[in-house]
């Protein structure tokens, strides 16, 4: 709720379009990992669009530092889903 006032707020003071664009990615991301709960990896599949967004931002000139956290997080987030250091598989526990 507070990442959706954000953004109308945002939007209302009339700040630069950017910064509207990432605080909507940001809401959607918090919808998407609260309503979609029974889709497996949901939070780390839902964060990689969030690093192109960023990336996109930080290409663009944003005025503020938040592409880079959106960068981190979706980094972090594809490298999670794509490196297991205990070498299991997710969803397969066999041996």
């Amino acid at each position: 709720m507070v990442l959706g006032a954000a953004t109308v707020w945002t939007f209302v003071r009339g700040r630069a379009l950017i910064r509207v664009v990432l605080l909507a990615s940001l809401t959607a991301y918090a919808c998407s990992n609260l309503l979609l709960q029974h889709i497996p990896h949901i939070q780390r599949l839902a964060a990689v669009p969030l690093g192109v967004v960023g990336v996109v931002a930080y290409v663009l000139g944003a005025p503020t530092d938040l592409p880079i956290l959106l960068i981190l997080l979706g980094v972090g987030s594809l490298v999670d889903l794509l490196w297991d250091p205990t070498g299991n598989v997710y969803e397969n526990q066999s041996e």
